[in-house]
């Protein structure tokens, strides 16, 4: 699970470098375009926040060891 959840991540950084390249042409100032930009990107980094911090939850083995030391 955490294999799909690297990938996706992974796909995620691509799509805003692309987006980032895309946006060199588009007036800043265009109907409040800026503002949707900044919001859409702010909104972008804590979904792929929380999702780095879920990676260590999906871990397999990581949860099998985290078992183990309670059982102690």
């Amino acid at each position: 699970m955490s294999h799909q959840l690297n990938n996706a991540l992974e796909d995620v950084g691509k799509s805003m470098s692309q987006l980032r390249i895309a946006l060199k042409g588009v007036p800043v100032r265009r109907e409040g375009f800026k503002g949707l930009h900044d919001q859409f990107a702010r909104s972008v980094a804590t979904l792929t926040t929380h999702m780095s911090y879920a990676r260590v939850l999906l871990d397999e083995e990581a949860a099998e060891r985290r078992k183990r030391r309670r059982r102690r």
